[in-house]
């Protein structure tokens, strides 16, 4: 079977999407949080960033394929 890179995107942002309320306290990591955890204590501002948002999304994957 072939795969449609497209359909396969379209697919896990539909995956990746939010299914839970976010309020103001979304349960993402700090900075200082992640600095904390072995191995990211040097890591940069943006850096640290983009870890704690793909964090964010493999939680909400997790969490989704779950609930279905």
């Amino acid at each position: 079977m072939k795969s449609n890179k497209i359909n396969d995107k379209s697919k896990l942002q539909n995956l990746a999407g939010p299914r839970v309320e976010e309020g103001k306290s979304n349960g993402k990591l700090t900075l200082e949080e992640l600095r904390k955890c072995e191995g990211f204590a040097d890591v940069s501002d943006s850096e640290g960033e983009e870890i704690i948002e793909s964090l964010y999304k493999l939680s909400l994957i997790a969490f989704n394929s779950k609930a279905t």
